[in-house]
């Protein structure tokens, strides 16, 4: 199973992937705490280095590309699940968005199309 059809059957939304894979970060520490993968309208998908548990809830800031601005949003996540990229070192971590400002909702819906 890849990282992309794990727990198809959980979402809701549509979900693009993120080429550039820009880092997440942390919106209080500024640390780095993962990749994004892929997004969708109320959640997200990171590769980690460490495993981030279940109904651990973050404050994070994205940096996106919307046209040719860079953009940061800032959104509450729960993770949901976590697994082991096949034993690489990497964790999959599934995200819902659970607070998000209206203006960020937007520029969200826009990148993945809504």
């Amino acid at each position: 199973m890849t990282a992309n059809t794990m727990h198809d059957d959980q979402r809701h939304s549509r979900r693009v992937s993120i080429p550039e894979q820009p880092k997440i970060y942390d919106a209080h520490s500024g640390e780095v705490i993962g990749e994004l993968v892929n997004l969708s309208s109320d959640g997200l998908m990171a590769a980690n280095s460490e495993c981030i548990c279940s109904g651990s809830i973050c404050q994070v800031r994205i940096p996106l590309i919307k046209g040719k601005r860079l953009v940061d949003i800032h959104v509450g996540v729960e993770s949901l699940w976590c697994e082991d990229a096949n034993n690489s070192g990497t964790y999959w971590t599934g995200f819902q968005i659970i607070d998000i400002s209206p203006e960020d909702q937007l520029i969200l819906d826009a990148i993945v199309g809504i």
